[in-house]
Formats: C-alpha cells, structure tokens, sequence
C-alpha cells in the first residue's frame, strides 16, 4: 500500500465534509448571508472541497495535461481558501478593523492573485519554471518553483500566523460560548497549517512531495462544524448578539467564576485607562469599588444587582472645563492636570452597574450605565426646587404680608380701583405660593422611592369636602362617602392629590354657585374604590385632559402643575384616571385597590413611575 493509496481517500473524505457541512447549514442554519464570517465560511467550503477532490484527481492522473488541468483547479481552491480564512477567521474573532473596504481587497485579494498567476503560469513561470512525469508506484509530476512560489509560502505562513494570533488573544479575551467558539476555529486554522509545515519538512531527497494540508479538512470540517451546530457560531440571533455586544455604547465586562475579568467591549475601554483589564483579578481592577466587588463575589444566580459607582475615565480633552452643561457633568479626576494639551484626559463620571449571571455559565456579567449627566441634572433640580421652596416663597410671603398691612391701613379710604388691585395682588401671590408647594411635592415624586402608607380614603376626602365648605360656601355640593373605612395603599402625598383633583374644579368652574358632585364608590366584590369628581363647568382643554391621564408630552401646554400631580401621584400610588366630558361638566374618576387594612401589605403593592 502506497502513501498516496492513503491520501486520496482522506482528500476525498475531506472534500465530502466540507460540501456537506456546507448543505447543512444552507438548510437548517438560521443564517443571515450578508455577514462577513457566513461569505467567509462559504468560500472556504467551496475551496476545501475544490482543493481536496482537485488534488485527489491530480494524484489518480497519469497523463500530463490532466494533471495541469486538476493542477489548475486545485489552485483555484487554494486562492478561495487563503481569500476566506481570514475574513472568517476575523469575523469570528470579532475583529472589525481588519474587515474594512480597504483592509479585505489586500487581504483577500493576494491569494487570489497567486491562484491567477499560477493558472496562467505557462505564460510567466513565475509560479514554477518546468512541470516532468515522474514515474514510479506512481505517476506524478515534479515542478521546479519560482519565484512567486515561495512569495506565495511566505504570505500564506505570514497571514496564517498573524489570523491565528488574533484569534488566540480573542479567546483568552472571551468566555462561555462565545470563548468555546473561537477555540474551535482555532484549531480548525491550526491543524492545516501545521500539516502543510509537516509537508515541506518531510519532503522527500527524490520525487515530488504529498501535501498533507488538504488531508486534515475533514477534521476542520468537524471543529467548525462542532462551533456552528453546537456553539451557533453562524445562529444570525447568536451573530446579531456579539455584534451587539461589541457595538453597545454601554461599557459591558464579562467576570469568570473565579473572579478574572475574561472579555470587554470597546465601550469599556475608557474605563481602564491604559490598563488592559483581560486577565486580571477583578478586585484589582475595581480595587477603588469595593461595594461593586463585593456585589460581583455574591452575584445571585438569578435577577441582577445594582450599585453606584464613580471611576476615573478617558475623555476627549474638551470634554474638560468645557462650556455648556459638561461642566456640570464631568470634573477632572484627582492628578490630572488642567490645560494640558493632550488628546484625551480623565475624568470623573457616575456609572449605575447593573450585575448579573451570564446564562449557561458561570460568568458574570457587569453593565455600566452612565448617569453622569442626569445626576447632575437632578442636582440642578434640587437647587431650583430649593430656590422656589425657601427663598421665593419667602419673598413672596413678606410681598403679602405687606398688602394685608396696606389693606388694613387703607380700610375704608381705598377707592374701589385700589381695592381690585389689592385683590389681584393677593390672589397672585397666593397663586405663587401654591405654585411653590406643588414644585416641594414634584421634588417628592421625583425622588424615586417616595414612601407608602395607608389610607382611609372616605377619612381624606371627607376632611378636604368640610374645607371646602369652610373656604368656598358659594360651592353646592353633593357628597356620598361610606361610613365605613375605605383603605387604600398611596404615596405620603396622596391627600394632595384629592386637594388638587376639587380644588381645580372649583378654580374653573364658571358659574357664580358652581355645582360638585363628589363620590367614594366601592366595586360590588370590594377589589376597588373610585373616587369621583363632577362639575358642571366647561370642561377640560384636550391639553389638560391629555395631562391628567398621564401624557407628560403636553406638560408644557397645561394649565399648571396641578393635574401633572395628580396623574403622577395616583400612578405612584397604583391607580389610574379617566376623564369624561358631557354636555353637564367634566366627570373624573380615580380608582385605587382596596386593601386590607389589617394585613402587614395591600393585595396590590403600588408602584413608582419614572417622574
């Protein structure tokens, strides 16, 4: 038995692995045929498969045209596969910058190149200079190589071994599938490059040699076979995920089992500085967050953890003592200097982490969230809310205290103009005053956690009817509330809105005796309350309406911060509003779940919108 008795069934075997593997995810892959590392596995199918049965032709020929002919054909292989590798291997790697419309032309282009010019030979030598019969076991045929023969060597060993070290710092860069993936690919572009070193190693002192490199695609076939059926190496969701991943502007570091940091986006570079983090213990590469390394060592099993953090990271130097609201947002971190002239500078950002298990694995995922600029635009806030809390409200005070002492002092000698003007006067600063208790309660509201407590709702709105009375006796109201506690679960600020929700019925009501209907009304199975307002006013502007149901969009349009606060706080508290206009008035109607007023939490926990 000859070597080559062997070789050619293998070539054969090789050829049938890499053509079948190719129907096989043709038909069964949810593949997505535009992405650089599908065209990339199927040129190197299709060139395995030519190169593989072209050489095992080759080796079964006697005659010499024949041979040239498959020698042709196997060239051709040859260029499809050296033209695939790397935008496969590049893909899969996740190495974007080599998979450019100016990189792939060069790298792709040159093994093609050397397979035209190999074809065309004949014309140039440059490939080889002379093709002889040798005759033995078997009929073969020696070539004398060219020039272009060992440049072709060169570039193939150069790119191969330059794929191979991309791919290899990947892995070590990755973890869980996508870390197994690239490990197969790997030694699916390992094994064949060893094999053609083992080829020119042991050639033969007489007689041409056998190229073992084609020989093992049946067991590349089977590793990369293994990366796409078992670790959806070309799954397009498992593709469109690491694309997402790598392009998410979020930072995103992946944590072994063991604490390592294993993989990072590029966002999360300007974390590090310098430092790459890959490899490293993460509570060295944390070591100023010991809060987010601890969370990271008792990470739960399910669900996410969140913690606060602030780092150092890499800015643009502008970003520094910019104008605008970056000056508000950012602030050099300690030890950088200011006015330097350098590209990029650090600075001090607030990131939320969110910290959760990688599923399937044992790894650790860590999400930063950059709240830098809404921080700061919360402490603008508090600042203005401060301001209309103490120092507006208490000019306005001293404002109004002086128009009570004018009136007293003017009494009876103020002519009827200065008395209309002292009444508008006073209702404007009462209505500032107001406008500055409502901006206390949206400060509450937007604190994002405000506190829950019972109440008994037919309690509250009947205390806010006997003020109404006492306050408006030209209101003719009509009043049904259960003697029996109603209790529900709101926010602290809950009674504001049953203040609200009567006294801008009132305001707009345009008759001199306005008419109010107010309701408590239980459901029949006593899940749930609705309160229940009516007047015989002109009703509500679709602006207002759209307002009090809980579109935030046509704030700016509204008449006041009023119906915001009402549809705020019942929608913290679990409730909803609906609004109805008919011919009489405007009808609103705000429900609530009953709970039980003696168990330790409602039947229905209220939750907190995003004011």
């Amino acid at each position: 038995m000859t070597l080559i008795s062997v070789v050619v069934p293998l070539l054969v075997l090789g050829g049938a692995a890499s053509a079948g593997m190719l129907l096989l995810v043709l038909w069964r892959r949810p593949v997505s045929l535009g992405g650089p590392e599908v065209v990339g596995f199927l040129g190197l199918s299709l060139g395995a498969t030519l190169w593989s049965w072209s050489y095992a032709l080759q080796l079964r020929a006697s005659t010499l045209p024949v041979i040239l002919a498959f020698n042709d054909l196997l060239w051709l292989g040859t260029g499809l596969v050296g033209a695939s590798w790397p935008v496969f291997a590049f893909a899969v790697a996740g190495d974007d910058r080599w998979l450019t419309r100016r990189r792939i032309p060069v790298v792709s282009g040159v093994p093609l190149a050397f397979a035209l010019l190999a074809v065309s030979n004949p014309a140039h030598k440059l490939i080889y200079a002379d093709v002889t019969l040798t005759t033995g076991e078997v009929v073969r045929s020696t070539v004398t190589p060219g020039i272009g023969f060992g440049l072709f060597l060169l570039w193939s060993f150069a790119v191969n071994t330059y794929v191979l070290w991309r791919l290899a710092r990947s892995w070590r860069r990755s973890t869980g599938v996508t870390r197994s993936r690239r490990l197969a690919v790997f030694g699916a572009g390992l094994l064949p490059m060893i094999a053609g070193v083992a080829s020119i190693a042991a050639r033969p002192a007489s007689g041409p040699p056998i190229d073992f490199t084609p020989v093992l695609f049946s067991v590349t076939t089977v590793l990369t076979g293994v990366a796409i059926t078992r670790y959806r190496l070309l799954d397009s969701i498992a593709v469109a995920q690491d694309h997402i991943v790598a392009h998410l502007s979020d930072p995103v570091v992946i944590v072994d089992g063991d604490g390592t940091v294993r993989a990072a986006n590029a966002a999360a570079a300007r974390l590090f500085a310098d430092r790459d983090p890959i490899g490293r213990p993460v509570k060295k590469v944390f070591r100023s967050q010991p809060d987010l390394v601890e969370v990271v060592r008792r990470c739960p099993g399910r669900g996410t953890d969140d913690v606060t953090v602030a780092l150092d990271v890499d800015e643009p130097a502008r970003s520094v003592g910019s104008s605008g609201s970056d000056d508000a947002t950012t602030e050099p971190a300690r030890g950088t200097p200011t006015g330097a002239d350098d590209a990029s500078a650090s600075v001090r950002r607030t990131f939320t982490t969110s910290v959760g298990s990688l599923e399937g694995t044992n790894a650790t995922v860590l999400v930063f969230r950059d709240i830098t600029e809404r921080r700061a635009a919360e402490r603008r806030v508090e600042v203005l809310n401060r301001v209309l809390r103490h120092d507006l409200r208490n000019d306005i005070s001293v404002i109004d205290g002086y128009l009570r002492l004018l009136r007293e002092e003017l009494d009876e000698d103020a002519s009827p103009a200065v008395r209309d003007a002292l009444d508008v006067l006073s209702a404007r600063t009462d209505g500032m005053i107001e406008v500055t208790e409502q901006a206390a309660l949206a400060e509450t509201l937007a604190d994002g956690e405000p506190a829950v407590r019972r109440f008994d709702l037919a309690t509250v709105v009947r205390q806010r009817v006997e003020q109404v009375r006492a306050e408006h006796p030209e209101v003719r109201l009509d009043v049904r509330i259960p003697e029996s506690p109603v209790t529900i679960a709101a926010v602290s600020v809950f009674p504001s809105a049953v203040d609200n929700l009567i006294e801008n019925a009132i305001e707009h009501a345009d008759a001199d005796s306005p008419f109010l209907d107010v309701r408590v009304e239980v459901a029949d199975d006593g899940s749930t309350v609705d309160l229940r307002v009516a007047d015989d006013g002109p009703g509500l502007s679709a602006v207002d309406r759209a307002v009090l149901v809980g579109d935030e969009r046509s704030l700016d349009e509204a008449n006041g911060l009023g119906l915001w606060l009402i549809s705020r706080i019942v929608e913290a508290s679990g409730g909803s509003v609906t609004v109805d206009d008919t011919d009489r008035g405007t009808t609103v109607v705000v429900r609530f779940p009953v709970v039980d007023s003696a168990a330790d939490s409602p039947r229905q926990r209220p939750s907190t919108p995003n004011v």
